[in-house]
């Protein structure tokens, strides 16, 4: 299995598919912060002929650590993309990525513009706090309040501080309470992620192996409104601007709403934006996944 040694006590497992030297090579980084790369996430890239590297990130999926949350900020994450390209002798990359994988996407980008062929993005986040407290506090709980009424029980002494309430009890909590706060945590993903979130779904983000990473790297990372500055991105979109761009939104993507894409779309001149109208948040979503896949595949490098 071949990992990556970025020092911090973090090694970073990667897998690559297909040749990555024989065109320029799709990278995929996955959302949470820390759901890891998911079974789903490699079908949307299976059969091409363009190759694909997929990354885990610090502290989640198969990759190792001394300590999940040791050194491990927005920062650290693009120069481990940086120095993965490196190591990989990658002039450059197609970003393909959505969620938290497209904040990354768009933040490796605007520091290393000359390295980015092309950003297809989904599920735009901005890692903006109007867009976490519309998820966690108010917005996305006026249309599931019977599922917000679950999310918040299990800190029902701080219901006016969510990110900050799960992260003190995902990290000092004992065992059981920090899984049963995990699984909270999921599900409240889980839930918003689709437009219908069938039983098994809900258990796939709910497996102990996956929710607790998840949760405590997401509250962590959200806790410190992701480690960075409001309106960061949209404020250095200059540096995108000889970048093609394309982006896949849900018009019901209820975790992160549909005007963060609008708002991208309209600071880049040369981005097209595509809303598709009965889609919620995540790529799997069938009309998201269609729009993708067709993008994906004028992507194809020539015979």
């Amino acid at each position: 299995m071949p990992y990556l040694n970025v020092g911090d006590g973090h090694q970073l497992y990667y897998q690559i598919q297909g040749d990555i030297h024989s065109a320029t090579p799709l990278l995929f980084l996955h959302g949470g912060p820390g759901a890891g790369v998911r079974q789903g996430d490699i079908k949307l890239f299976a059969g091409l002929r363009r190759p694909v590297i997929f990354l885990d990130q610090r502290g989640c999926g198969h990759s190792r650590f001394s300590e999940r949350l040791q050194d491990n900020t927005s920062d650290k994450l693009v120069a481990d993309i940086e120095q993965l390209r490196q190591t990989l002798a990658i002039e450059k990359f197609i970003l393909a990525d959505g969620s938290w994988g497209s904040t990354l996407s768009l933040l490796y980008a605007i520091h290393y513009p000359e390295h980015v062929l092309r950003l297809v993005l989904w599920g735009i986040f901005l890692c903006r706090q109007q867009e976490l407290d519309w998820f966690y506090l108010h917005g996305a709980n006026q249309l599931y309040p019977d599922e917000y009424q679950q999310f918040i029980n299990p800190i029902r002494q701080q219901p006016d501080q969510p990110v900050q309430a799960y992260y003190e009890l995902l990290n000092n909590g004992n065992s059981d309470e920090q899984q049963a706060a995990a699984e909270s945590w999921a599900r409240w993903e889980a839930v918003n992620s689709f437009l219908t979130p069938g039983r098994q779904k809900i258990a796939e983000f709910c497996d102990p192996a996956v929710s607790l990473p998840m949760a405590q790297l997401a509250s962590y990372y959200f806790v410190n409104q992701g480690f960075i500055e409001d309106d960061f991105i949209l404020r250095h979109c200059a540096a995108l601007q000889d970048i093609a761009i394309d982006i896949v939104h849900g018009r019901y993507d209820s975790i992160c709403p549909c005007v963060s894409a609008w708002q991208l779309d309209r600071a880049l001149p040369q981005s097209r934006l595509q809303i598709t109208p009965h889609s919620a948040h995540d790529a799997s979503e069938p009309e998201n996944f269609a729009a993708l896949r067709a993008i994906l595949q004028t992507l194809e490098p020539e015979e």
